[in-house]
């Protein structure tokens, strides 16, 4: 567990790093958003576009990975639809609450995988993020849409066509694989330019995930934040876990597995539900008390999931 703790907490200091500079106001209140949108637009896309040209998307392990990540995404995505309703949470908390259930954190998973197992981590993470970030944008947006009250087919196809097709994760993802089943494989210069891009990322991309973190926001609707980080952090990796026992896979992928269940939501949340009408401060909230609360739960779930699967670590 010691161990564990160790490697894992270079990822939280940056976080912490990049909340306490942010509140420094160093190197300017402008910079966050812009260092925002470049990890975002630029640096993160080349990252996926190059492991995923050169991951083995082939084989068992993606269809155990798909079994595991969508049931986990759609177990979580039903019950955070259902307690919605249950509770009677208004429609802008309810978008807010579905992504804190659904959406994972692919920055600190891709450097999670990079702290513990180095290239390898990374191969097996682009696999995971292939098959997890186009689903979860698919259900986030719809979810987000027809919350703010726009049931219309028309206005749903067209607000879906919009916002996954400027997708910049997926438009990566989605070219690297091309390249990767294809056969044509990496592309001579475009591929060593988007390494030189992709080693910028997980630095930059954990800075401004805690530059963005809020804690006044922290006393936002309790119900939205209870609910949610139950699903994220308690439904979603025990589902994972089930499918990886039961289809008995093992070894570096299997704690891949279990770190992208234990990640908190993803950051960009916060941004989609000021677009979509969905309750920003919530969601800022959310965001903020999953990553606190993951800085005890991933380690604890890593150094479990290293010791059944690795024989320990």
């Amino acid at each position: 567990m010691w161990t564990i703790s160790l490697s894992v907490l270079p990822i939280f200091l940056l976080l912490i790093l990049g909340h306490v500079l942010r509140r420094w106001q160093f190197p300017g209140e402008a910079f966050w958003p812009l260092a925002d949108k470049l990890t975002y637009w630029v640096l993160f896309p080349a990252l996926l576009f190059y492991r995923t040209t050169t991951a083995p998307l082939g084989g068992e392990m993606v269809g155990t990975f798909a079994m595991a990540l969508l049931g986990a995404l759609i177990i979580s995505a039903v019950v955070a639809v259902g307690s919605a309703r249950l509770f009677g949470i208004s429609g802008a908390v309810s978008g807010s609450l579905f992504q804190g259930a659904t959406r994972h954190n692919t920055f600190i998973a891709f450097a999670t995988a990079d702290m513990l197992f180095g290239s390898d981590g990374l191969l097996i993470a682009a696999v995971a993020t292939s098959i997890l970030v186009p689903p979860t944008n698919l259900f986030c947006v719809t979810a987000l849409v027809l919350y703010q009250g726009k049931t219309g087919t028309t206005s749903l196809k067209k607000r879906l066509v919009q916002e996954l097709a400027r997708n910049p994760l997926l438009l990566a993802i989605g070219a690297g694989v091309f390249l990767n089943l294809s056969g044509i494989g990496s592309l001579p210069v475009i591929h060593d330019m988007a390494n030189i891009l992709s080693r910028a990322a997980l630095p930059t991309a954990l800075l401004c995930v805690g530059a963005g973190l809020h804690i006044r926001a922290m006393k936002a609707e309790t119900r939205s934040l209870v609910i949610s980080s139950i699903c994220k952090l308690v439904l979603f990796p025990a589902v994972m876990i089930g499918v990886i026992l039961a289809t008995g896979l093992d070894g570096t992928a299997a704690v891949i597995l279990v770190i992208y269940g234990a990640v908190p939501t993803a950051s960009s949340g916060y941004a989609l539900a000021k677009q979509l009408g969905s309750d920003a401060d919530v969601m800022a909230a959310i965001i903020t008390i999953q990553t606190f609360l993951s800085m005890i739960t991933l380690p604890l779930s890593i150094a479990v999931a290293s010791a059944y699967f690795l024989g320990g670590a």
